[in-house]
């Protein structure tokens, strides 16, 4: 049995066992074999990760793992699973592997048989990974202080590539007859490429440079986003994902500089009896299906797991946090929030309960749990929008300041929209997974005119506030997709945007620099805010009995009083206060003492909107 070395630096020597052992492809003894060993976060952690270390630090073949969000799914591929080589010497022949890897090789003096019919032929689906946008940076690097294998051995590492990298190249392209769907890449060609594309590994690092100036667009949802973006291969096809899912694959890298060898060679080839039919696609689909493998490593999948959430201060299992000082952490939090928020405690509050929200339920007619805040009153002139963004963006995993200005409306893309022509979609800044932090700045608007991308954008926000759902553009249909983003609207005046609670700012103090709130905060205080925010937003919660009569009661009782006193929506919203509210405090039912307060909440709350439209 291979040890923890092997498996983790050249995982096909897994696949190949199992596959002479079995006499036959069987991915699900692979991955019963990689699932088994990684269930311990401590095993996970020695796997290096894509999204803390450059792809040219890692070595081709070995174990990674990504922490990402699936942007877009392309059609699925075959591939040879198994195929038959022949000894050019003796003639004898023998099968071999080809799971887990772009190209097939040939040992020296050893040729493929294309038309044998022992070969296997399978289908593997392919889809497009992005880091997962809007990642705060003290997520990102408390993802990037769990990763053992570069955090401790990371020089060692980059000596060794940087010496041997070039020369495992050129050695491998010696030695072996590349293959890529068949097609046999002409060995001279792999060896100067090769030696090309280990100068360049060699003397640069594109792991932080923008896609846009290494001439690539990534196609990430969000601007100025950075990291890696990955292909990413599926062997499992009864797993299905969706478009905006997080996902942490685990798997065999692929950064086979022969995947730009053999692009590049094949451009001249005109007798397509011999050509794959991904050969036959235009030339911007080819670059965006098989795009440079230095920038856009290909991953395939050994194992998996869906992330129900992104926040690295949660433990494994929910129960695990500590509840003993939860009404500490709640203090502290509305501490902070009141401070940037010019002492308006009120104000904190329901900023406190906005960050705490989350869809939990979709119905036809209403979307439950979402909770959009609009707080008007936001001084003029001032920069309360961009330090609340700055404040919000230290407690939460995932966080988007989207500033309201007219070029920002007319020029960005909110809506995913499909290109045929590249058979891809190109994303859109709403194209965001669950649970994602949107702070909408419209202190920024200005006066001028929406052009008709503006408008989209508007009404295409607008309907993620109202109904948590995004119509992506296919051209000849539009596609309805669910979202879950917790939306807060910054405005002067009432939002021209809707929402599910307007709140009016009161200013008591001069604002707090949000920068020095937090400085005033210990590391350790700040984590357990973060685990606590986390903790409440996925937190079970459920209505006693006796609570829903004392809920029902007091509905009865108000309407009876004046029918003007209590909507449904009204209702609604207290329902669903009450429901933020537990589980701020860190309850899991509604109490009477909540309840009341919840209600005293509301009152002051509308008491300023009267106030507001009395004296205009």
């Amino acid at each position: 049995m291979p040890c923890i070395e092997d498996w983790l630096t050249n995982p096909l020597t897994v696949a190949e066992g199992i596959f002479k052992e079995a006499g036959k492809v069987d991915h699900e003894r692979v991955r019963e074999f990689f699932s088994s060993r990684l269930q311990s976060s401590e095993a996970l952690r020695r796997v290096p990760s894509l999204n803390d270390t450059p792809s040219h630090l890692l070595k081709s073949k070995s174990l990674v793992r990504f922490r990402c969000m699936v942007q877009d799914m392309f059609d699925p591929e075959f591939f040879l699973a198994a195929y038959e080589t022949v000894d050019k010497s003796n003639n004898s022949s023998s099968m071999r592997c080809g799971m887990y890897q772009d190209m097939v090789s040939c040992p020296e003096n050893f040729e493929l048989r294309l038309e044998s019919p022992q070969n296997v032929t399978k289908e593997r689906q392919v889809f497009y990974c992005v880091p997962i946008p809007g990642e705060t940076e003290w997520a990102k690097k408390m993802f990037a202080a769990e990763n053992v294998p570069f955090g401790v051995q990371s020089q060692r590492v980059m000596q060794q590539n940087n010496a041997g990298i070039k020369r495992g190249l050129e050695e491998e392209m010696e030695q072996d007859t590349t293959y890529q769907n068949g097609q046999q890449v002409d060995d001279a060609v792999n060896k100067d490429e090769a030696t090309k594309r280990a100068k360049a590994i060699d003397t640069s690092d594109n792991s932080n440079i923008p896609s846009s100036s290494l001439g690539m667009d990534l196609n990430f949802p969000l601007p100025n986003e950075q990291g890696p973006a990955c292909l990413v291969h599926l062997y499992d096809q009864e797993s299905t994902f969706k478009v905006n899912e997080m996902i942490e694959f685990i798997g065999i890298l692929s950064v086979d500089p022969g995947l730009a060898v053999f692009d590049q060679h094949m451009e001249g080839v005109q007798d397509t009896a011999f050509l794959t039919p991904d050969d036959l696609t235009t030339p911007e689909e080819q670059a965006v299906h098989h795009p440079p493998p230095s920038l856009v490593p290909r991953l395939h999948c050994l194992t998996f797991h869906r992330l129900t959430h992104s926040n690295p201060c949660l433990p494994d299992a929910i129960s695990d946090v500590s509840h003993t000082n939860l009404a500490e952490m709640r203090k502290e939090l509305l501490s902070l929030l009141t401070k940037v928020a010019y002492g308006d405690s009120l104000a904190a509050e329901y900023i406190l309960l906005h960050l705490v929200s989350s869809v939990y339920n979709w119905t036809e007619i209403i979307t439950v749990g979402k909770f959009a805040l609009n707080v008007s009153g936001c001084p003029p002139l001032q920069s309360f929008p961009q330090e609340m963004h700055q404040l919000v963006e230290q407690l939460v995993p995932k966080c988007h300041f989207l500033s309201m200005t007219l070029n920002n409306m007319n020029s960005l893309n909110f809506v995913p929209k499909k290109n045929y022509t590249a058979n891809r979609l190109t994303s859109g800044i709403l194209q965001m997974s669950e649970r994602t932090n949107l702070i909408v700045d419209e202190t920024a608007l200005e006066a001028g005119q929406l052009n008709e991308n503006g408008v989209k954008n508007v009404k295409a926000l607008e309907n993620v506030i109202s109904w948590q759902k995004l119509e992506y553009d296919f051209s000849y249909n539009k596609l309805e997709f669910k979202t879950n983003l917790l939306v807060m609207i910054l405005s002067e005046g009432k939002s021209l945007l809707p929402s599910d609670c307007h709140l009016v700012l009161r200013p008591c103090s001069p604002p707090e620099n949000a920068q020095r709130v937090l400085n005033s905060i210990s590391a350790d205080t700040m984590q357990q805010m973060r685990a606590f925010l986390g903790m409440a937003q996925l937190a079970e919660y459920s209505l006693s009995p006796e609570m829903q009569r004392v809920l029902q009661d007091d509905f009865v009782k108000s309407r009876q009083q004046n029918q003007n006193n209590m909507t449904a929506e009204d209702f609604h919203l207290l329902l669903l206060l009450s429901r933020l509210m537990s589980l701020s405090c860190g309850q899991t039912s509604l109490t009477p003492e909540l309840w009341s307060r919840v209600k005293q909440m509301e009152a002051e709350r509308r008491a300023r909107l009267v106030s507001i439209n009395s004296h205009n």
